[in-house]
């Protein structure tokens, strides 16, 4: 009984634990991704029914090119991808050029990445959609979406993978979609 009283008391006093252990930042509110306006490779915009949002996704914003650091967090995605283990199936990579890539950066993504998604955005409609959780967007982060098409968490250039790992494996324990 000791358990239940407990439990009530603190449920109508609204107690919140102060300690989570995720590693990314969560995002509140969540950013749904039919607001970044996502187009494919013809100009035809990307709806959330086309496969895109029936898995977990590592979202990296590009450039026309891609630096070093741009390099590393495209390397990075894709060792965490791996990393995964048997839930590899459930986890894509998504890279949005947010402008038209050069010719040496799509001949890396066509050698080095080529299991990875690649869709297109106006960099003012995903600056407008990421406004209120983020007042500028920075560069090589990696952002997650759900399942169910919402960005949800961040992860900035200088974290760890393994801390994306590890919150990639606790929302996969708890997670039956994707």
């Amino acid at each position: 009984l000791l358990p239940v009283v407990g439990a009530y008391i603190l449920y109508f006093t609204g107690f919140t634990p102060s300690g989570f252990t995720n590693k990314g930042e969560l995002i509140q509110p969540v950013v749904d991704v039919e607001a970044l306006g996502l187009m494919d490779e013809n100009s035809e915009a990307v709806a959330r029914d086309d496969g895109t949002a029936r898995k977990w996704n590592m979202v990296y914003f590009a450039g026309a090119s891609c630096d070093q650091a741009c390099n590393d967090a495209l390397y990075k995605i894709r060792q965490v991808n791996k990393a995964v283990g048997k839930h590899a199936y459930r986890l894509r990579r998504l890279i949005v050029h947010l402008e038209a890539p050069d010719a040496e950066f799509v001949e890396l993504i066509e050698s080095e990445y080529p299991d990875a998604r690649r869709l297109y955005a106006d960099r003012d409609a995903v600056m407008t959609a990421l406004q209120p959780v983020q007042p500028q967007l920075e560069q090589n982060e990696v952002y997650l979406m759900d399942p169910i098409g919402n960005i949800m968490m961040r992860f900035s250039a200088d974290m760890p993978g393994k801390w994306l790992i590890h919150d990639l494996h606790k929302l996969f324990k708890v997670s039956q979609i994707g």
